[in-house]
C-alpha cells in the first residue's frame, strides 16, 4: 500500500553538509514502532507540521498483518531520528544539515517502524512482541534494499537524546534468521 505524507515532515537529502563538505555516507536501516496503531501515526504524518521540532515520519511502515504501508519515497530523507549517530564499521556517522538542529542520520538512513501491538501503547520497557507477519516483511523489504545487515539498527540505539528505545520488544534472534534466509534467495 501507499499514503501520503505531508511535504513538511520529509525533505531532500542532501549532496553537502553545512559546512559545505560531501556527504557519502553508506545507507543504514533504522528500525521504529508506532507506539499506537499504525492508522494513527499515519494520520499524523499527513498533517502538516511547519515547525522543525514537529516533524516526524518514516520511509515504510509495517502493520500487524504484515502489510507494507510505503509513506516517504527512498530519494527523500524521512525525519525519523532527529539527535542521532550511528557507530558501526566506520566509527560515528551523522550529517548536519540544518545549522540549527543536532547532525542526525536521516540523511543516510531509511526508516521502517512496526505497528505497536495493542498491549504496547504505553511508555513501557516492553509488550507482547511483533507479529510472525511483521518479522516476515521486515526481513523481505530489508533484503530487498541491499543493506547488509550491519547497517541495520534501532532507534534507540542511534538515539543521542536518551528519550527513545523503540522497537521495544523486538526479537533480534528471529529476525536476523528470517534476514539471512531472504538475503540466501536473492
Amino acid at each position: 500500500m501507499k499514503a501520503t505524507v505531508h511535504p513538511t515532515n520529509y525533505g531532500e537529502r542532501f549532496a553537502k553538509n553545512v559546512q559545505g563538505q560531501s556527504v557519502q555516507n553508506n545507507w543504514l536501516i533504522v528500525l521504529h514502532e508506532t507506539v499506537g496503531s499504525g492508522m494513527s501515526a499515519i494520520r499524523h504524518f499527513q498533517t502538516p507540521h511547519p515547525r522543525d521540532e514537529d516533524q516526524a515520519s518514516y520511509h515504510a511502515l509495517i502493520f500487524l498483518d504484515g502489510t507494507i504501508v510505503y509513506l516517504v519515497p527512498p530519494e527523500h530523507r524521512a525525519f525519523g531520528a532527529g539527535n542521532s549517530v550511528f557507530v558501526g564499521a566506520n566509527g560515528p556517522e551523522a550529517v548536519k544539515t540544518n545549522p540549527d538542529l543536532p547532525a542526525s542520520v536521516n540523511n543516510f538512513a531509511y526508516h521502517i517502524a512496526l505497528e505497536t501491538p495493542p498491549d504496547g501503547n504505553h511508555n513501557g520497557p516492553s509488550h507482547g512482541g511483533y507479529s510472525e507477519a511483521q518479522y516476515q516483511s521486515l526481513a523481505w523489504l530489508i533484503a530487498r534494499t541491499g543493506v547488509p545487515s550491519q547497517r541495520v539498527t534501532t532507534h534507540a540505539k542511534v538515539d543521542r537524546s536518551g528519550e527513545r528505545s523503540d522497537p521495544r520488544s523486538f526479537d533480534f534472534a528471529k529476525f536476523n534468521t528470517m534476514l539471512q534466509q531472504f538475503y540466501a534467495r536473492s
